[in-house]
């Protein structure tokens, strides 16, 4: 898929969807589905904002079992499942572990009941949940048992090998049926006559051309930003900051819930005492979630190393044989996330569970609570989309997303196992695609530093098929080279060389890409 913007102002479209996050990505694949001539507009990069904040689990909803909230344990269940199936190379059952405990709500008579119900919603044998016994929980995880357990409780939610691809997956796809999708566009307001919208006013954030792209139908997904760019900032939920950590340690294989010894007044968003996770992931692990009440007005910002620290801390509390140190610490993931009910208790009403849709003629906007259901309220919001239009909007059946087909991907002889698996396991299916960028070059089918696996041929694809136009836009969320921590010079140096060569930057361009690169990292610098 190529960046054509010319042609944005000048096509009228179905449906102009602002906002590329997990949402929109989700949106644009559900309406080029249903035939629908659709174009995403995101701000910045697809996934760079909210969406990027994943602890990389796909719920089934298990955890949900403790409010009753049976039609979200549905959803969620039905979501997790179809994910393994649209996107297998992505999403993969994930084994979760909380000790049992005593005779009230963490006892094993009322994990018993939440099992046979989970089981049942899931309806898939790869999710299916158990009760363990303590030597199980001592195997699978052998620190800091609480005094006292009965056991534990083991069951299924998904794994995210790569949030990012997950949402490229949905463009890509989307532009195999003829959606259009342009990053670096920053919608600036609606474009409205007689009380109903007909596009948006837009800006090229690379040669700040202005534009006004038109259609029938505004879908607006961008997250935190939604309500103020639909006119509607007065009904803007709270907010609430999330913060989880990459560490370089890795326990077990499960992922393990510990409970957060912390109180009310030290977190008003949750009440204290709410359950944190501790996620597998590459070799290293995730540690999360940690919530702060977002003041009103403030402008976007990441966390400040007191609160990286102050997470840490938690688990260390929580389990201190952890033995957590600040230089363990190699990466993390923030963003921004809705309350439900302001001014309840505890503040905010605690996190957002259902999402949010408003709609007025040619305006539809999305508030979204989980990355585990967006593609279902996509469909839902697309579903509206069609009803304005006046046409009907049957369900489809599933179909892969790009990189989701059933068949292998050929891949160059010779091409050493470990690299094959790792091309796999990022683009599925179309593996072959990404290699194919090696013709006439070998060199591209080797890492970019003896420390990764990421290929030159991924950088290539980056840029002549996904539309990065910014190393950072490579390093985070086209490969996996950034994302557990930072890259090694050799590893920039080298995907700062293809992308110099094809885009023909000079050596101020080059130094200016490499300084934004690396500034996600200064956070942790002195840290260890």
């Amino acid at each position: 898929m190529q960046r054509e913007i010319n042609n944005l102002g000048q096509e009228s479209w179905d449906l102009v969807i602002v906002g590329g996050g997990i949402y929109g990505a989700a949106a644009l694949w559900e309406a080029s589905r249903r035939g629908l001539k659709a174009v995403l507009l995101e701000a910045e990069d697809f996934g760079a904002a909210t969406s990027a904040n994943s602890l990389k689990v796909i719920h089934g909803g298990f955890r949900y079992l403790q409010s009753m909230d049976f039609a979200r344990v549905r959803l969620s269940a039905a979501e997790l499942v179809t994910l393994m199936r649209i996107a297998p190379h992505l999403v993969s059952p994930m084994p979760c572990l909380v000790a049992t405990k005593g005779l009230g709500k963490q006892g094993r008579l009322v994990f018993r009941t939440a099992l046979a119900i989970y089981n049942y919603l899931t309806g898939h044998e790869k999710l299916r949940g158990r009760l363990v016994d303590k030597a199980e929980v001592a195997r699978r995880f052998p620190l800091c048992p609480p005094p006292g357990i009965s056991g534990g409780v083991l069951w299924h939610d998904g794994l995210v090998h790569d949030s990012e691809r997950l949402t490229l997956g949905y463009v890509l796809g989307a532009g195999k049926k003829g959606g259009q999708a342009a990053n670096y566009i920053r919608a600036k307001g609606l474009i409205e006559e007689q009380g109903r919208a007909i596009g948006v006013k837009a800006v090229d954030e690379l040669t700040a051309q202005e534009l006004e792209v038109r259609g029938k139908v505004v879908l607006v997904t961008a997250g935190p930003w939604a309500m103020e760019l639909s006119g509607a900032a007065d009904q803007a939920p709270t907010l609430a900051s999330a913060l989880n950590l990459v560490v370089r340690r890795s326990w077990s294989d499960s992922a393990v819930g510990l409970r957060s010894l912390t109180g009310k007044a030290e977190d008003p968003v949750c009440g204290g005492r709410r359950f944190m996770f501790m996620v597998p992931w590459h070799g290293h692990t995730f540690l999360g979630t940690a919530y702060r009440l977002w003041p009103a007005q403030a402008k976007p910002s990441g966390p400040t190393r007191e609160e990286l620290l102050a997470l840490m801390n938690e688990f260390n509390a929580a389990c201190p044989e952890l033995e957590l140190t600040p230089g363990d610490i190699s990466y993390f993931h923030w963003g921004r996330v809705p309350l439900e009910h302001p001014g309840q208790a505890p503040v905010g009403g605690g996190l957002a569970s259902k999402r949010r849709l408003m709609e007025r003629p040619g305006l539809i906007t999305v508030s979204g609570a989980k990355y585990t259901t967006a593609r279902a309220v996509a469909s839902e919001a697309v579903a509206r989309v069609c009803a304005q239009l006046g046409q009907e909007a049957p369900e489809l059946p599933l179909e892969p997303v790009w990189g989701g087909e059933v068949e292998q991907a050929e891949l160059p002889a010779g091409l050493s196992s470990d690299r094959a698996a790792h091309l796999r396991a990022q683009y599925g299916s179309r593996a072959g695609e990404v290699a194919a960028w090696a013709l006439g070059d070998p060199a591209l089918l080797e890492p970019l530093s003896p420390d990764t696996l990421v290929l030159g041929c991924e950088v290539v694809q980056a840029l002549e098929a996904e539309m990065a136009l910014h190393l950072a836009d490579v390093s985070l969320r086209r490969t996996i080279l950034g994302k557990k921590g930072r890259p090694s010079d050799q590893a920039l140096q080298a995907a700062l060389v293809i992308m110099a060569q094809r885009f023909g930057w000079d050596q101020a361009r080059q130094e200016s890409e490499l300084a934004q690169a690396l500034k996600p990292y200064e956070i942790l610098e002195g840290l260890a």
